[in-house]
């Protein structure tokens, strides 16, 4: 079958062995579109994060979605001939096919079914999002928090975020860079969204967190906001760091922060006990399922291209949260 693999580093289509059956646990999956991730560049260029695991052959690519075409034993068989959202890296095996290929072998619980009035392009780069809000607000209301701050809000997994809040009822405040992302965010449904060229943008953050009490921070951009709003926040917030958009900025605090209770941790939602707990990650993907038709969870489609165009692919740069797709079919 056709794939495209690592040359390490780098990409390369080629031709590799078709898997043949689903191993007991696993699915087999026709392919049909994956959306490029900047994750999934990242492991091209070399940069391997803790916790990915590889695939057979060297396949690159988390996310996609295709056809079941055949189900392990003990794979529950809702599965069979079902359209299937992949995110390969929620449970560690060693019979993983990556999903840049035309067939993908993959745990089921590595997916989740998707309706039949969807359609799975829209959902070829969501699943890693969505698992990643969804852990995180599972995580927060663990540690006893009640309520969110989003520093890139205007992300897919921030709009990913404002999807699981909306849905389980959870304050949250939606920090953005300017006005432009802030008209496109509130599309959402999002309330409390707070550009930082607001004028009042401090006084507007600090006395909606205090009301709220959204003592969890989740940060996807480092200290280029963090040195802004630390000081701003109610006592004994939490900072979670899952990403830094905001380049090589270093956090600079003044000590009197610390009389504040601030706690600076990172977040991964490969460390998850919503992925760790395979009880857990097969209840959150069934709750996932039940709202996976809104708007939030799409994929948003920028150019389309055969994976034999994985170089063009992966030069595109969309607008508005648009992926490059590669196209299976």
């Amino acid at each position: 079958m056709k794939a495209i693999c690592s040359s390490n580093p780098g990409a390369v289509f080629k031709t590799v062995p078709k898997p043949d059956h689903a191993e007991p646990g696993h699915l087999l999956v026709k392919m049909k579109a994956c959306g490029v991730n900047p994750g999934d560049k990242k492991l091209i260029e070399g940069s391997f994060p803790v916790g990915v695991q590889g695939s057979k052959h060297d396949i690159f690519g988390g996310s996609g979605a295709g056809r079941v075409i055949q189900v392990g034993d003990g794979v529950p068989e809702s599965f069979a001939n079902q359209n299937v959202a992949i995110y390969r890296s929620l449970v560690r095996s060693e019979h993983i096919v990556g999903t840049w290929s035309e067939y993908a072998h993959v745990h089921h619980l590595d997916c989740i079914i998707l309706p039949k009035n969807l359609d799975e392009c829209e959902y070829s780069a969501s699943l890693v999002n969505i698992i990643t809000a969804y852990a995180f607000y599972k995580q927060v209301l663990s540690e006893g928090h009640k309520g969110i701050i989003s520093t890139a809000a205007y992300t897919a997994t921030g709009i990913a975020l404002i999807g699981i809040c909306n849905a389980y009822h959870i304050p949250l405040i939606s920090i953005v860079r300017n006005d432009e992302e802030k008209n496109k965010i509130e599309r959402y449904a999002c309330q409390n969204v707070f550009s930082q060229t607001d004028s009042e943008f401090f006084n507007k953050l600090k006395g909606t967190s205090h009301k709220l009490g959204t003592t969890a921070v989740f940060d996807g951009v480092g200290g280029a906001v963090l040195n802004q709003i630390i000081h701003l926040v109610p006592n004994n917030t939490t900072f979670y760091s899952y990403g830094f958009l905001g380049g090589q900025v270093p956090l600079t605090i003044h000590t009197s922060v610390l009389m504040k209770g601030i706690i600076l941790k990172g977040f991964s939602n490969f460390f998850s006990s919503t992925v760790l707990n395979q009880e857990e990650l097969s209840k959150a993907l069934k709750d996932i399922e039940a709202i996976i038709h809104l708007p939030h969870f799409r994929t948003r489609v920028g150019a389309k291209f055969n994976p034999e165009d994985i170089k063009k692919a992966l030069e595109y740069k969309g607008v508005d949260l648009a992926r490059p797709v590669l196209y299976f079919e």
